[in-house]
């Protein structure tokens, strides 16, 4: 069974492994920056954002899984927050084993404590599978998401 906590500067380096696995296109694997210093540095600015989470999901001693949780303000729907899912990924040898849903029920619990009234997430289009899991982990598709990158 994984354990679901909020990451060190010590996972770092895993997490950014971890990452890799989220590519979908090859020539994007650059995108991905596996320099220790380069995330120490984010770690940090990442840490000092109130309702930010970086979570990790331990299993067998290791960091399997890895997830953000991001909290925000609305004014819409009482002046409720809302809550974003995003970098969501399980290392492959571990999938289907109930990390993933820890993760976001994990997630999902902080986001109600912050007293959220929604808990939202992407997912490309391409990942048929990671749309399955969401769909079991209760997530329903009622968007279409639009994306605009700046490269």
């Amino acid at each position: 069974m994984a354990t679901v906590r909020t990451a060190t500067e010590a996972d770092i380096p895993r997490i950014l492994e971890l990452y890799q696995q989220l590519v979908l296109d090859p020539s994007e694997a650059e995108t991905i920056r596996l320099d220790p210093e380069f995330g120490q540095k984010a770690f940090r600015e990442m840490s000092s954002l109130e309702g930010y989470y970086l979570l990790v999901a331990e299993a067998d001693g290791e960091v399997v899984g890895t997830a953000v949780l991001v909290i925000l303000p609305g004014l819409a729907h009482g002046i409720s927050h809302w809550g974003v899912v995003e970098f969501m990924v399980v290392d492959e040898p571990y999938r289907s084993r109930g990390i993933g849903k820890a993760i976001m029920d994990h997630a999902a619990e902080l986001a109600k404590e912050a007293g959220c009234y929604k808990i939202m997430l992407g997912s490309n289009k391409k990942r048929t599978d990671a749309h399955r899991f969401y769909r079991s982990a209760g997530y329903e598709a009622t968007h279409e998401g639009f994306t605009r990158y700046f490269k």
